[in-house]
């Protein structure tokens, strides 16, 4: 089996590695880039998952021998008054089956979030504002970074895919489904 991602960022690799492995252990996970069409900091529910729809397409276009195409994007969305940092998971096959699966959302500072709404990216956001009491291990992302490391990028992004996965995993439950 092979699995084409619409992405060649290790941190997103190894995350859908992960989520495949635990179905597949032997599936072929490969990387390709491939435009989000959406802007660099995707704003609301809408354009994030536009943007994970959009790399899964490209990717099992870019790959058509592929099983499953993925695509991830995270975005910021506007939740009862907060912005909240959020990833979309969208896995598609050649049948014209699409599954969009959110990943757990993080409540941002509000400062951050009105940076991010007048048009700040969240990456380079993060390295200019100071968080106190924080985990240092910030490499595994803004949500480990908040979290003391308590949740990674990694882990829950794995976590997401595992769930993305379910309708071609659980194909019984699934087989009265429309594509």
């Amino acid at each position: 089996m092979k699995i084409a991602v619409g992405s060649l960022n290790a941190a997103k690799l190894t995350a859908v590695r992960q989520g495949v492995a635990a179905y597949w252990p032997d599936a072929e996970v490969v990387g390709h880039d491939v435009p989000s069409g959406v802007r660099p900091q995707p704003l609301g529910h809408e354009e994030t998952i536009a943007g994970a729809l959009n790399r899964a397409r490209a990717a099992l276009a870019a790959q058509p021998e592929a099983t499953l195409g993925v695509g991830l994007e995270g975005g910021v969305v506007e939740l009862h008054g907060w912005t909240v940092m959020m990833s979309y998971v969208a896995v598609v096959d050649a049948n014209g089956r699409e599954v969009v699966v959110p990943s757990t959302g993080l409540p941002l500072p509000h400062r951050w979030g009105q940076a991010l709404w007048a048009g700040a990216e969240l990456g380079p956001l993060v390295k200019t504002l100071k968080v106190p009491d924080s985990y240092s291990g910030d490499r595994s992302g803004v949500l480990a970074l908040l979290t003391k490391g308590l949740l990674t990028r990694d882990q829950v992004t794995a976590n997401t895919v595992i769930t993305a996965l379910v309708p071609w995993v659980q194909v019984a439950a699934f087989a009265e489904e429309p594509a």
